[in-house]
């Protein structure tokens, strides 16, 4: 079984002239957004740094603790890896921008990486470990435009127009999600030099969005990687033809790119999802195509309301306080129907159940408590 990880051991040898930029390269940069660079990556274009000199400076003891997301740990072996690595640590980078919008709702990080060939390749980091960047994720099931789809485009607007440097977009999660976005909505002599767009398990759009004609004009231009038990990266619609991945975790586990096997310069990959996978999209996607825009809205409410009644910032804050004190603004989910009360005490057992870690295992089982002993307590109440 082999990773990402595993792919720099055998080709970090080997320039891209060598060996042309494939898929496992864009899995490998869409995963290098996720390293804060502040005060490393200057956010103005035109200064860059190459990656190995980057890599040298980043300090993972710097990071405070909550800011470190589930894949913290193999984010610093990628990029110790990537230090000294002839593919990659030439590689130029610039433009890092990290903003944090609580009254908008808005996680949103950039970072592009130049080529030796000169293409630019703009990696969207997907969500973090902030409330604010899952509850953004939410809104995608019913705004047209979320802060972080818009400030995707005004990145690539404000910072790639006029020239002629060719361009590949990518991102994982809900930064594959950003990818797309902004090839549909930004400038046409950009968009007319974007030769590929790599969306990496990210998740989908409102069925309008996906039947649009900017939508189609790039679709082809689209490669989707989703793996077999995909959550996130079969909500909402998309269009496209997924490549599906194997991955060496089960359930939520398998969002995370390092649990994704590949196969030389290609992703190792089979011809259907897991029948878990197939039945876990049927039902989450019949259930929000029930919903119209304000009840998905009040459900999306009630779930951060719950989520952020401690004034956690991330949920590693989260899992580190009582669940117990969530009593008082369980009330919102008296605006739930009954059916969607049961939805969602499924999901937070799922999520238990496959959880990579402990703290989505702790946090979830505790959920999935308190709510069942709310649906409890409202029949007996009548």
């Amino acid at each position: 079984m082999a990773n990402i990880l595993d792919y720099i051991d055998w080709r970090g040898d080997l320039s891209f002239e060598v060996s042309p930029f494939c898929s496992i390269d864009a899995l490998v940069l869409a995963q290098l957004s996720y390293i804060p660079f502040e005060g490393i990556v200057e956010e103005k274009f035109g200064r860059p740094i190459p990656l190995s000199i980057a890599a040298m400076r980043f300090d993972p003891e710097s990071v405070p603790e909550k800011l470190r997301i589930v894949s913290f740990r193999e984010d610093c072996e990628l990029i110790e890896k990537l230090k000294g690595s002839i593919r990659f640590g030439n590689i130029m980078l610039e433009g890092y921008v990290s903003e944090l919008g609580e009254t908008q709702a808005m996680q949103f990080a950039a970072l592009t990486c130049i080529l030796p060939d000169g293409k630019r390749f703009i990696s969207f980091r997907g969500t973090d470990s902030t409330l604010v960047g899952w509850k953004e994720d939410f809104n995608f099931s019913y705004l047209n435009e979320t802060p972080s789809q818009k400030r995707a485009v005004k990145y690539i607007d404000e910072n790639l127009s006029g020239n002629a440097h060719r361009l590949l977009l990518g991102g994982h999660s809900k930064g594959g999600n950003l990818a797309v976005y902004a090839a549909m909505n930004c400038a046409d002599e950009i968009r007319e030099r974007i030769e590929r767009i790599y969306d990496l398990d990210g998740p989908g759009f409102r069925d309008e969005i996906a039947a649009s004609e900017k939508y189609k004009r790039i679709i082809g231009r689209i490669e989707s990687i989703i793996p077999e038990s995909s959550l996130v990266g079969q909500l909402l619609t998309d269009n496209v033809r997924h490549s599906i991945v194997k991955s060496t975790a089960s359930g939520l586990g398998q969002h995370i790119i390092y649990t994704w096997q590949v196969k030389g310069t290609r992703p190792e990959l089979t011809h259907e999802l897991s029948t878990t996978g197939s039945i876990i999209n049927k039902t989450m996607s019949s259930w929000l195509s029930s919903m119209d825009d304000e009840s998905r809205r009040m459900l999306v409410k009630a779930i951060f309301d719950v989520l952020e009644a401690p004034e956690a910032e991330t949920f590693t804050e989260l899992g580190k306080g009582s669940l117990r004190s969530y009593g008082a603004v369980l009330g919102a989910l008296r605006r739930l129907a009954p059916e969607q009360q049961k939805v969602l005490i499924a999901a937070f057992k799922r999520l238990a159940k496959s959880g990579r870690n402990a703290l989505f295992s702790e946090l979830s089982e505790n959920t999935t408590q308190l709510l069942e002993e709310h649906r409890s307590r409202e029949q007996a109440e009548g």
